[in-house]
């Protein structure tokens, strides 16, 4: 298997991972709805008392809802703009990586060819950057260390747990609305259980993300070491 091919399985392989997320997080999400229009009382008189015949029905349509779930899901194809969207307005670790790979690969340039690059837009900066490092993951042996220090992996449980972010603070500001209109033991225990996930989310995004910068420092040092001259001329040539 050449290398393209062995790129293509992985980050397939990646969509999957990514997608089952998406999935099971707007799976949580429209459960909540159902709850909130059902009543936190009635469901956790239910947990409380449960029929068999009602379990096994809500088992079933818990497993249709998740099919329709990925079908829908499954036709979304703007991904990788909700990606940076997403990241953009919480944490910014995408921006501050790209930002990471540029300077480390302009240190490997002239003064005057570092001021050109540094009058660019940043979009047009990291676009240059992303386009040399794309390039050099064309070559097996980085590719290669790229898998075994797991960044791409990484950056799919980052953007996973982005979604778990975004979806339990929608959650957490609907369940405190309904505390302060509807106020109850039952919708009080739901907004700190709810709450507590949204701040746990949080955490582990921060935790991912901050790996991330460090991973990638050390990644990118490591290649601008070993493949100086190959970055250099491909800079050069973005650069005209």
């Amino acid at each position: 298997m050449n290398t393209i091919e062995i790129q293509y399985s992985y980050f397939k392989d990646l969509e999957r991972l990514t997608k089952t997320g998406l999935y099971s997080y707007l799976f949580i999400f429209v459960w909540f709805a159902i709850i909130s229009t059902v009543g936190t009382k009635n469901v956790f008189s239910f947990f409380v008392n449960p029929e068999t015949c009602e379990v096994f029905l809500i088992i079933l349509g818990s497993i249709n809802l998740f099919q329709v779930i990925k079908l829908i899901s499954d036709k979304i194809q703007w991904l990788g703009e909700f990606h940076i969207w997403l990241d953009n307005k919480l944490f910014r670790f995408l921006y501050k990586s790209n930002e990471i790979i540029l300077r480390e690969l302009l240190t490997l340039l002239e003064p005057k060819e570092r001021s050109i690059l540094d009058q660019l837009t940043i979009d047009k900066r990291t676009s240059i950057a992303q386009s040399v490092f794309a390039k050099l993951s064309d070559d097996q042996s980085i590719f290669a260390n790229l898998l075994r220090r797991g960044i791409f992996r990484s950056w799919i449980w980052y953007w996973i747990t982005m979604y778990g972010i975004s979806i339990f603070l929608v959650l957490t500001l609907v369940s405190a609305t309904k505390m302060i209109f509807l106020p109850s033991l039952y919708s009080k225990v739901l907004f700190i259980s709810i709450g507590s996930f949204a701040g746990l989310q949080i955490f582990l995004g921060l935790i991912l993300g901050y790996n991330l910068i460090r991973v990638t420092k050390n990644i990118i040092r490591e290649i601008t070491d070993l493949h100086r001259i190959e970055i250099i001329t491909l800079l050069r040539a973005q650069m005209k």
